[in-house]
């Protein structure tokens, strides 16, 4: 679709509607003449009594010249048409050439000389004039679409001279001089006859408004609006005012001094009027031109400066990411010696029940500040559309079994009265069960941790209009009414106090909250206020169960069945020493490196069963280190990483790690996956 521009609605009525206004003009006049000449009806001829008349000669050629300016009118015509236009005009350029020739002087054959009318009014001649400008009209109408050097278009000239020689007619007959050169063997061109080619002349000229000098008349700039305003006005101003002037001396009103003064002044004060009117017009639009362009150069300096926040601000949050990831790093390195030591010793059998409960709070709040760290990250990767989300059917009621299994430890040590009732008959829903259990853990232990020693928790599931409902109500500290619509912002937790008390980073209900989101669920809280308890309402689409249960796989300890020959890279002292002295009283030997190339050189040298690598490393990246060791043999590749995000777990994976854990690292989940590592070695050699 062509999309067409203010300039362009402008130019479209003049360079088609005008050509043929001014050639179906020219045809009716022609016709009527030549009507009159065949049915001898007088008025016709010169349209009123007294006024010259047209020849039928004139008629005839001015009616040709119509009919070539309808066909040759239209840019992209019919090839037939525009061959039927050339010719009329060649033919009309070839009449008025023959009748040039046989001018003598300025009078006529004597077969161009018609008789008077009855009432006797009498009939033009075809001069010179007329002849002149048949040539002129035929060759701007064969010429139409030809342009010379330098823009150069021969039928503007012929049409502006053919235009020139009408206005001295109409300037004529509007100060009635045409009986001044009227002689027994020259009559003048009839009034019709001057307004005739006038009409052509302007018809062929607006044919192609579009090109040449007639393209700055129909533009839209000050000179084209100037242009159309003035120069209709400087044509026919002296020519009203003319016929007039000569209308009132004729009337006896005035004498010939006083009407050529009175002309003169009247035509000055007219075209001042349309001058001023005219740039007044042009005032207020270059004006408002003026307003605009300072508008938008504002708007686009605002844009630019928007565009350049904008960038500031991509780049500050990814300045933050990058600093949120590499602290995430820097905090969960430190940790992870600490949680494989105390995840070791909790499990021990010979640990004294004294030394058990200290190192289970010494692994407890590891896990918390992991949990913290993790909820920094899950936010960042919430708020940057990075988090994925993998949506399968997933039983609630399981998830939430689970959830308050983990809790169960914390709940038996405030001694809080938990109620339970699952009362959803469709407890299935479509969710990403990993984050969907999070949700729960984080309500969960929300409840527990703002919950008084000897309170209660009460959790009840139902369906609501075809969704699952799960409902956590407990007695705890509460929520102040003007806290509630705050409460699943970033970092909000209520009063200060409470924050200082009970600690956390109050993130957990605004990642909460927008996972639930992703997954089409929704979340809502009520409180009477402080100390009154809390109640949170979570809901989402239930889906129809399984026709048969999905079975997990669960990573589970098989205990490896023989000693391992195994390789940890780690550039962190104290966790290489821990991981490689807690996997040697498994059993396994363990051979170490803290670089790159120390872990190529031993790869080199021995054959592994299995690769413990952390990601990031002095001289390079576990993922080399990978990628070279499935070159040389075939093992079981684990990558620890205190880089956590998606994309972080997916190059690991790429690189041809079969597993990736992010530290701070449960010394029981790696010792999972150390026993797949067995298994996978005993079947290879069985």
């Amino acid at each position: 679709m062509l999309l067409r521009t203010d300039s362009d609605s402008l130019k479209a009525p003049i360079t088609q509607v005008a050509p043929l206004a001014t050639s179906r003009l020219t045809a009716a006049i022609a016709v009527t003449v030549l009507t009159g000449w065949i049915a001898q009806i007088d008025l016709l001829k010169n349209f009123a009594p007294g006024m010259i008349a047209m020849n039928p000669f004139t008629a005839g050629g001015l009616l040709a010249a119509s009919i070539a300016l309808f066909l040759r009118q239209p840019v992209d015509a019919p090839k037939m048409r525009t061959v039927i236009g050339q010719l009329l005009a060649g033919a009309i350029i070839v009449i008025g050439g023959l009748n040039l020739l046989y001018h003598h002087d300025v009078a006529a054959p004597r077969w161009l000389m018609m008789a008077p009318l009855a009432d006797g009014s009498l009939v033009e001649v075809n001069g010179v004039r007329i002849s002149l400008s048949f040539v002129l009209i035929g060759a701007s109408l064969l010429s139409l679409n030809w342009k010379m050097a330098r823009g150069f278009r021969p039928a503007e000239v012929a049409c502006a001279v053919t235009a020139v020689i009408a206005i001295l007619s109409l300037v004529a007959y509007s100060h009635y001089l045409t009986g001044l050169y009227t002689t027994r063997t020259y009559t003048p061109a009839s009034l019709l006859t001057s307004v005739s080619f006038f009409l052509l002349a302007t018809g062929i000229l607006l044919a192609r408004a579009d090109r040449g000098t007639l393209a700055i008349v129909v533009s839209e700039t000050a000179a084209g609006m100037l242009a159309r305003r003035l120069i209709p006005l400087a044509i026919l101003l002296p020519i009203l005012i003319g016929a007039l002037r000569q209308t009132a001396e004729r009337a006896g009103l005035y004498d010939p001094t006083f009407g050529a003064a009175h002309s003169a002044t009247t035509f000055m004060v007219l075209f001042f009027a349309a001058t001023w009117w005219t740039t007044r017009m042009l005032f207020r639009i270059d004006t408002n031109r003026m307003l605009a362009e300072g508008a938008r150069q504002k708007q686009e300096e605002q844009v630019r400066q928007l565009n350049i926040e904008k960038i500031a601000a991509e780049r500050a949050s990814k300045a933050k990411d990058d600093f949120l990831a590499v602290l995430s790093h820097e905090l969960r390195t430190p940790l992870t010696p600490a949680l494989a030591a105390a995840s070791y010793l909790a499990e021990h059998e010979d640990l004294s029940p004294q030394f058990r409960e200290e190192v289970t709070a010494i692994r407890a709040s590891v896990q918390l500040e992991a949990r913290l760290i993790d909820d920094l990250l899950d936010l960042t990767r919430i708020t940057r559309g990075k988090i994925e989300l993998h949506l399968e059917v997933v039983d609630v009621h399981g998830l939430l079994r689970n959830s308050l299994e983990i809790a169960r430890d914390n709940i038996l040590e405030k001694q809080l009265d938990l109620v339970v009732d699952f009362g959803a008959e469709r407890h299935h829903v479509w969710a990403d069960a990993v984050r969907l259990q999070q949700v729960f853990w984080n309500l969960i232990n929300n409840a527990v941790k703002f919950t008084k020693k000897n309170g209660r928790i009460t959790i009840r599931t139902t369906n609501e209009q075809g969704r699952f409902v799960f409902k956590i109500t407990d007695t705890g500290v509460g929520i102040e009414p003007e806290q509630l619509d705050r409460i699943f912002r970033a970092f909000e937790q209520g009063e200060r106090s409470i924050s200082r008390k009970f600690g956390g980073l109050g993130l957990g209900l605004t990642i909460s909250k927008r996972l639930l989101e992703l997954q089409g669920g929704t979340i809502t809280v009520h409180s009477e206020g402080l100390n009154r308890g809390a109640s949170f309402k979570l809901t989402l689409a239930s889906v129809e169960s399984p026709k048969t249960a999905s079975v997990s796989r669960p990573i589970t300890d098989e205990g490896p069945t023989k000693s391992l020959q195994l390789l940890v890279v780690e550039d962190h002292p104290q966790t290489l020493r821990v991981l490689a002295a807690l996997l040697r009283k498994q059993g396994h030997k363990v051979l170490t490196a803290e670089c790159v190339q120390a872990a190529i050189k031993l790869l080199e040298a021995e054959r592994f069963d299995g690769l413990i690598s952390d990601i990031g490393l002095p001289d390079g990246n576990g993922c080399d280190i990978m990628r070279a060791a499935k070159q040389r043999q075939s093992l079981v590749g684990i990558a620890l990483s205190g880089f956590g995000m998606e994309e972080d777990v997916r190059r690991s994976i790429d690189a041809g790690f079969d597993h990736h854990l992010t530290k701070p690292i449960d010394f029981q989940e790696l010792q999972k996956f150390v026993g797949t590592m067995a298994v996978r070695t005993n079947h290879s050699t069985s």
